[in-house]
């Protein structure tokens, strides 16, 4: 059976650590991919503890340099993703009349540009 390596986005905590911690459970090795490196460390150790592989990834999802560098890594020293759970996302709760035209593209960037940049990174 060929062995599967999943990529996390929002892994540092939350529903993100969940899902890599779950998915490291079911037998996959996991590069728990955030923003910040080393706010990955709580999961990756927490699925390294219960018997898993599991890598911290920083990377900024809006960047595609960024995206494609955690890809890359994660294909050199755990495998190819074969599975991809695009989960990172950020709040800026506002009245639409008080948002920012910033804080709309920082949304739309970490959603949707991210959601693309990670799945097509990972296709590679």
């Amino acid at each position: 059976m060929t062995e599967r390596i999943a990529v996390v986005s929002g892994a540092a905590r939350g529903i993100g650590a969940a899902i890599a911690k779950r998915l490291a459970s079911d037998g996959m090795r996991v590069g728990v991919l955030d923003l910040d490196e080393s706010a990955c460390a709580d999961t990756v150790s927490a699925i390294e503890s219960a018997g898993g592989q599991a890598i911290a990834l920083g990377a900024d999802v809006s960047k595609e340099d960024s995206v494609n560098a955690a890809v890359e890594r994660l294909a050199g020293e755990l495998g190819a993703p074969t599975v991809v759970v695009n989960n990172a996302g950020v709040l800026r709760d506002n009245l639409l009349f008080k948002m920012s035209v910033d804080d709309w593209d920082t949304v739309l960037g970490v959603h949707l540009r991210g959601a693309f940049l990670l799945t097509r990174a990972a296709q590679k």
